[in-house]
């Protein structure tokens, strides 16, 4: 992936409740906060409708894969 679609990626908005993009959850798991309750309370994504869910877990398991 060329570094401007990296980029694009990291601003895409993983949660709209919250307004969590998916950077955002990126450097909370490479902090090592790798579980979906944490990245919950830490972002408030999770917190709404619930759609982002799935996303969130596929991310998660991909980095702890």
């Amino acid at each position: 992936m060329t570094d401007n679609r990296q980029a694009n990626k990291e601003n895409d908005v993983m949660c709209h409740c919250s307004g969590t993009t998916e950077g955002r959850i990126t450097a909370l798991i490479d902090n090592k906060i790798n579980d979906l309750d944490s990245l919950s309370r830490m972002t408030g994504a999770c917190s709404g409708c619930g759609s982002c869910e799935t996303s969130i877990l596929e991310l998660l398991a991909n980095y702890n894969g």
